[in-house]
């Protein structure tokens, strides 16, 4: 797997002990499904397809909340 260096901004890490302190969750999997769930929101349907080519139960589940939510979004403004 990829290894990429960030740094983290206080309040995140913040969010993240006090996160830790409630819910048992390893921080990678917890950074992973946060970075999943803000991109998949962020990009159209196409490109997560595309981008996951073969996506998995948990990635097919995001796009179909991604989607359902977006068309909410688009039917309240009219």
């Amino acid at each position: 797997m990829a290894r990429k260096h960030f740094e983290m901004n206080s309040d995140v890490r913040k969010l993240i002990d006090k996160y830790s302190e409630v819910h048992d969750v390893d921080f990678s999997e917890l950074v992973n499904k946060a970075l999943k769930f803000y991109l998949v929101n962020q990009m159209n349907y196409k490109d997560v397809k595309d981008a996951l080519n073969e996506a998995d139960i948990e990635a097919s589940k995001y796009i179909d909340e991604a989607m359902r939510s977006s068309m909410g979004d688009i039917n309240r403004n009219f």
